[in-house]
């Protein structure tokens, strides 16, 4: 077993969950944990996380970037935003996808506020594919 804890500025998402796995959106790529992992200390990505839960099944988060760390059978995820996916309001976050492709689309745009949409964009599209995977 591991013991996984989700931290954001907002809240604790999860403190002491025991889970059999832990998939996560890594810098490097997708990460899978199980018990036994080696330590180690990593980045995340702005993506989909999972969790398996016996005798329960899978839960997702949609996530923005952090930080992560295994180590004694021990997860523990300090992350910008997390959103279960229970949590996702669909129609909100296909109203945000419109809004950021729509601005994505005016030329004059700065290459900050292109990024800022691009962001928006990928993020809307990830809490999105949260629901779609539940």
């Amino acid at each position: 077993m591991l013991t996984l804890n989700i931290f954001s500025p907002e809240k604790k998402v999860l403190e002491g969950r025991q889970v059999l796995e832990v998939t996560l959106p890594g810098s490097e790529g997708q990460i899978q944990i199980l018990p036994g992992h080696a330590a180690m200390v990593g980045t995340l990505e702005t993506g989909i996380m999972s969790y398996l839960v016996s005798g329960e099944g899978q839960a997702r988060a949609a996530i923005s970037t952090g930080f992560f760390e295994v180590a004694d059978d021990r997860v523990t995820m300090t992350v910008e935003t997390v959103e279960m996916s229970g949590e996702v309001d669909l129609e909100r976050a296909r109203r945000a996808q419109q809004k950021a492709e729509k601005m994505l689309q005016d030329a004059t745009l700065e290459p900050q506020q292109f990024r800022k949409y691009e962001l928006k964009l990928q993020r809307a599209i990830i809490r999105q594919q949260t629901v779609a995977g539940s």
